[in-house]
């Protein structure tokens, strides 16, 4: 079941450009690698024990290698006489501290850091103008310092005492479940930032010794490869390439070019690495989110080293390439193509990264036209699916974010834009968006809203194609805000380990689906592109001041891809501002019997069933609750778990790079059997904290019909018309028998 869960993500990671470069049996080598169990764990490189000390400056700086780096610089250059002269009588030791004084000395290339000031707002610092700070504290600074680190968002360390790191270990190796990304991520040197700040603010010299020890470390242990190299155990993945050319690797190297613990000698070894870098990224390019990452970088890379003679190219290739990709990863609602929540905003921020860094570095000129205006849909799109957190809903492989930080990004952009202005502000300038509720019909993601407050009640419903990558088999998921608090909810898919954890997380068992015949959804993953919309998708979808209403149909496959054994369509009524009514129709491709299970995954791991009627309530203490209420209860079962994990996995929220990563949390299951179509029909009652279980008795009146009466004396007669292309309709009767509201789809 792992390798049918995880083959998305695989297939995405897979480096198939490769092969063509390989041996029958290098081909073996690489798959086996990439889909082995635990690949890496008992790879060679694999072991953490490394000679002590990094690599001697002598011994990454030879003759071959000081050549190529002064022949890759324009040696005719203002104030480059004394480093042409000592090439030009092969004197590199020379040379290399006539380029030491030259960038020590250079202002012609500019770099900001936003630093926090003593009054807690963010200033942009030069860094040749550091802001001291006496009572600076990063405990993750110190410990990089002493070798200890963190590969990257997995939270495992490991600690190598003399610096001499070995870019290769993976921690996970023996603190299961392994997770890749662990090394991978390792070789971001994200903790290069920590020791960075806190060298700028305290002038300690120790951080600067052990970014130049780390760095040899890196270019001795780990040179470029003359191939791509996505795959496991890689130091040369090409996300972290652009990544760490990006972020990491500038915002250490201009923080530590004033320190006189960083030799001339460093600053070659650093620069010759960049140029690899360089090369790199630009003979490589990938696809997805990746090559948003490495363009991104490739862009930073040219612009920090304008001096390379292939700078110019490297930046007009990698704007020209992203602003290739942004008309071809972004649909026209805005959404990236992988349709992920997380890597939407992954890939805007390298987008918009490559055209902040040409504003700052007055290259503004090279981009080409038109290419900052196509990223405004970009952001809209995540403002239409933003949920009362200021947060998204986590489709596909996401994590949470905060919309508002999004959003004041996009001002640099579009400051005219007076809804960002309203999210950025937190509503305290600007103007909320003039619609409440969005459909995003290329993508399939639809948000639906009582209001734009922090305590609204909201549902998001995905009616889409899986995606073209980092995707997951829930079609029709759909969670739910209650009164500002996520309350029904699909986790994100959790980390990218190796364990039943990511197979249950990525996969229809524990999302707000339905399985048939205990089988999950099997959409085909082979082709990306099949899983991307080309013209907007053909879904019921209507917004009213009084109602919402969206359907949405799959008919793909139940546990193989070709065994498409029924038909789902789901139904959505919301009644604003604080009913969901959800009908779910499934119609089997056949005549024998079928057993279907609708499950509901609730944040709570507090709950109540009533065995009378079967409802459900979370009873999360101080919290916003929710009922969920079954309204087609013939020959239909109904329990609940929560943290089990024998025979299966139950009641869990699989969170992504969190400790602890697992928290028990509330799976409802729905379940009925039958020939023929099978109905579902339930109700789902947002709670403010501390109200009562809302209903009093439910009567059935038949399979898409029932008449709920409440605690309150409210009654809500709701109707589903059997046939699945029909509407909802809600009645609500008041306490004194006054008509309340009437709801009905159109």
């Amino acid at each position: 079941m792992r390798e049918a869960n995880n083959r998305c993500y695989l297939m995405k990671f897979f480096p198939w450009r490769l092969l063509s470069h390989l041996s029958l049996l290098g081909v073996l080598a690489v798959v086996s690698s990439v889909f082995g169990a635990e690949a890496g764990a008992g790879n060679p490189a694999n072991a953490a024990v490394a000679p002590a000390g990094p690599p001697s400056a002598t011994s990454l700086l030879t003759p071959e290698r000081q050549k190529e780096l002064f022949d890759a610089l324009d040696l005719n250059g203002p104030r480059m006489e004394k480093v042409k002269e000592a090439v030009a009588k092969g004197d590199y030791a020379t040379a290399d501290h006539a380029w030491a004084d030259y960038l020590r000395k250079r202002t012609s290339v500019p770099w900001l850091f936003h630093e926090r000031a003593a009054d807690g707002s963010q200033v942009s610092v030069d860094y040749r103008h550091p802001q001291r700070n006496p009572d600076f504290k990063n405990q993750s600074a110190d410990d990089a310092a002493g070798g200890k680190v963190i590969g990257g968002l997995v939270q495992v360390t490991y600690t190598w005492p003399d610096n001499n790191i070995n870019w290769f270990y993976n921690a996970t190796g023996s603190t299961p479940p392994y997770n890749n990304e662990w090394q991978w991520q390792l070789c971001r040197m994200m903790f290069w930032n920590d020791m960075a700040s806190a060298y700028r603010a305290t002038g300690d010299e120790k951080y600067a010794l052990a970014w130049a020890n780390q760095l040899r470390s890196f270019v001795g242990k780990a040179p470029v490869p003359s191939q791509l190299a996505n795959y496991p155990n890689s130091a040369w993945r090409s996300i972290e390439s652009g990544i760490r050319m990006q972020g990491s690797w500038p915002n250490a190297f201009f923080s530590f070019l004033p320190s006189p613990s960083i030799s001339d000698e460093d600053l070659a070894i650093y620069t010759l690495s960049c140029l690899d870098h360089g090369r790199y990224l630009r003979a490589f390019p990938t696809h997805g989110n990746f090559v948003t990452m490495e363009m991104n970088g490739l862009y930073v890379d040219g612009s920090v080293f304008p001096e390379f003679k292939e700078a110019k190219e490297w930046r007009t290739f990698a704007a020209n390439k992203l602003f290739a990709q942004q008309q071809v990863q972004f649909l026209p609602d805005g959404a990236q193509f992988e349709l992920s929540t997380g890597y939407q905003n992954v890939a805007v921020d390298n987008v918009a990264g490559l055209a902040r860094t040409a504003k700052m570095m007055g290259h503004v000129d090279e981009l080409p036209a038109g290419y900052i205006p196509h990223m405004e849909k970009a952001y809209a799109y995540s403002l239409d699916l933003m949920s009362p957190d200021r947060s998204l809903p986590r489709f596909n492989d996401s994590w949470g974010l905060d919309i508002r930080k999004v959003m004041k990004q996009a001002l640099e952009f579009f400051p005219d834009r007076t809804d960002f202005q309203w999210v950025a502000s937190d509503g305290k300038t600007g103007a909320m968006p003039d619609s409440t509720s969005h459909a995003s019909l290329w993508s399939g993601y639809i948000a639906m809203r009582s209001s734009w407050d922090h305590d609204a009640n909201y549902g998001a419903f995905r009616v889409g194609p899986i995606g073209a990558g980092h995707c997951q088999q829930d079609k029709l998921d759909f969670v739910m805000w209650c009164y500002g608090t996520e309350v029904l909810f699909s986790s994100g898919g959790g980390s990218y380990e190796q364990s039943k954890w990511r197979a249950y997380a990525t996969d229809t068992f524990s999302h707000n689906c339905v399985l048939v015949d205990s089988k999950p959804q099997r959409q085909q993953t082979k082709d990306p592109q099949k899983n991307v919309s080309t013209e907007p998708i053909d879904a019921r979808w209507q917004t009213t001041p009084q109602y919402d209403f969206a359907a949405g149909v799959y008919n793909a496959g139940y546990g193989k891809q070709d065994d498409q054994i029924a038909t789902q369509t789901r139904r959505i009524l919301f009644v604003k501002p604080d009913l969901f009514v959800v009908a779910d129709t499934m119609k089997p491709n056949d005549a024998a019997e079928h057993t279907y299970q609708a499950r509901w995954q609730l944040m709570s791991k507090e709950s109540r069933q009533d065995s009378t009627t079967n409802e459900v309530v979370t009873t999360a203490p101080g919290q916003p609750n929710l009922a969920v209420v079954p309204l087609s209860t013939q020959g239909l079962e109904v329990r609940s778990a929560s943290g089990q994990e024998e025979p299966e996995l139950l009641g869990w929220n699989v969170r992504k790079d969190k400790v602890p990563e697992y928290v028990p949390a509330t799976t409802v299951l729905h379940t009925k059997k039958g020939t023929g179509v099978q109905q579902f029909l339930t109700l789902f009652i947002p709670l403010k904290a501390g109200d009562p279980e809302p209903i009093k008795k439910v009567e059935v009146k038949n399979e898409t019909s029932a008449l709920v009466t409440l605690a309150d004396g409210r009654t809500l007669t709701i109707t589903a018309d059997p046939d699945a292309a029909g509407d909802i309709e809600v009645v609500e009767t008041l306490s004194g028998g006054a008509p309340g509201r009437l709801v009905k789809s159109k």
